[in-house]
């Protein structure tokens, strides 16, 4: 769970773009029509000579088929959740990365938009170019290592966001820096 001030809002959260679920709904169609596409292969082959049901063929297949819906549902849950809880959160001052790994794996990072030095993106191919997704690449000062984000849908937007977030800490942190304070006294 992560954790924000009080004083920060959450300004915008950002997510990979439609088109990565899509492929993963392509990867489920083809396996739900896995079994679909043996069962009337099954009845091309002679498997009755072959295996011997002591009971009705089709309680088994059933059984089978059924089966295999329940994975491939597990499966699709899994993707669902990996896509829809893969978050980029922007606060006012930070930013957070959540990466869910599976249903009960998740990575939490954050760091502070003034410590930014770089933001990168980085468009591989027509497909992201038409599409508009991309990578994003945060370089922040300190010993971490860069933040990379796959994926993100309007990168060069979110990169612009980013920028003006970080003009606008900047020039609030030289606000306070150059402020009169109040208790001294003029003459």
């Amino acid at each position: 769970m992560i954790e924000i001030d009080d004083s920060e809002k959450i300004i915008r959260v950002v997510r990979k773009h439609w088109f990565i679920l899509l492929g993963d709904i392509f990867v489920l169609i083809f396996f739900v029509a896995i079994p679909t596409l043996l069962f009337f292969a099954l009845h091309l082959i002679p498997i009755d000579s072959i295996i011997h049901f002591a009971g009705n063929a089709i309680f088994a297949q059933a059984f089978f088929f059924f089966s295999w819906l329940f994975v491939v549902w597990m499966i699709g849950w899994n993707m669902w959740t990996d896509y829809y809880l893969d978050v980029l959160l922007i606060t006012d001052s930070r930013i957070f990365d959540i990466e869910q790994k599976g249903l009960f794996r998740r990575t939490s990072s954050s760091f502070r938009i003034d410590k930014i030095q770089n933001v990168t993106v980085d468009q591989k191919g027509i497909i992201q170019t038409l599409l508009n997704f991309g990578t994003l690449q945060l370089e922040t000062a300190g010993e971490r290592e860069d933040f990379i984000a796959h994926f993100i849908a309007d990168p060069y937007e979110i990169k612009k966001f980013i920028n003006e977030l970080q003009d606008r800490e900047e020039e609030r942190s030289k606000l306070v820096h150059f402020e009169k304070p109040a208790n001294t006294v003029t003459s």
